[in-house]
């Protein structure tokens, strides 16, 4: 992990950016003392897998999803 003053994390924003982007984590010091107050790392993204419930579970339409106003609007029960 990569240590930067509030100044030096200003000067070279573009530049953090970039190297968060490539996966590299800085942390941002502030004052005299130098303590840590922020850090920035990249977004942590999850991937789903496609088809995970292949064989597990199904959908299926009637009449293509075609429903009534009233159906639409809760008055009355969607026919099976």
């Amino acid at each position: 992990m990569v240590q930067m003053t509030v100044g030096e994390f200003k000067a070279q924003f573009s530049q953090v950016l970039d190297s968060v982007l490539q996966g590299e984590e800085v942390e941002i010091l502030y004052g005299r003392s130098k303590r840590p107050v922020a850090h920035v790392s990249p977004i942590q993204r999850k991937s789903r897998k496609i088809g995970t419930l292949e064989g597990i579970a199904s959908f299926s339409e009637i009449d293509h999803g075609k429903i009534t106003m009233e159906e639409f609007l809760g008055l009355q029960e969607v026919k099976n």
